[in-house]
């Protein structure tokens, strides 16, 4: 299985959220069977590390450090995935006019709270944190720990 995690720039969110997922299927024992990428909908730092805020908001969390370059989403990428899950609405809205109508309005594509038993309707977002402090980094990690560790769970459900 193949899971893409969107976010606008993969500067922020999707990085965090990619090492949270991923770090949990290893943990689950799903590494061999699930693979974990993120993505952005915009081109702005193709190349990129991700965000130094995001990897110090991770490592206060106790998540492992993990390599990242920022890569762009293509329709491509949406059609190999399983799952794609996004930051928030308006990457949604880019990934299903990207992916086109079949593939845009499956049920594979979707937000990322989706798995966040916090989520209600009008609060099913991942915050951007891009332009504020280290508390805002923790708040959406802790959005995306909770969305991940539920994905996951489901996973390894679904595997037994």
């Amino acid at each position: 299985m193949r899971i893409a995690i969107v976010c606008l720039g993969n500067i922020c969110r999707s990085p965090m959220a990619e090492t949270v997922a991923a770090t949990l299927v290893e943990k689950a024992g799903l590494a061999g069977s699930v693979r974990v990428e993120s993505f952005g909908t915009a081109g702005y730092h193709i190349g990129d590390p991700a965000d130094p805020r995001g990897d110090a908001a991770l490592a206060r969390g106790g998540w492992p450090p993990r390599r990242h370059k920022v890569r762009q989403l293509t329709a491509a990428d949406v059609a190999g995935a399983d799952l794609v899950l996004c930051a928030d609405r308006a990457n949604l809205a880019a990934v299903r006019r990207l992916a086109g109508e079949g593939v845009g309005r499956s049920s594979k594509v979707r937000l990322l709270r989706s798995y966040d038993s916090l989520a209600t309707p009008g609060d099913d977002e991942v915050p951007d944190p891009y332009h504020g402090a280290d508390a805002e980094f923790d708040a959406t990690l802790a959005i995306i720990e909770r969305s991940c560790r539920r994905l996951v769970d489901d996973l390894a459900d679904a595997r037994r």
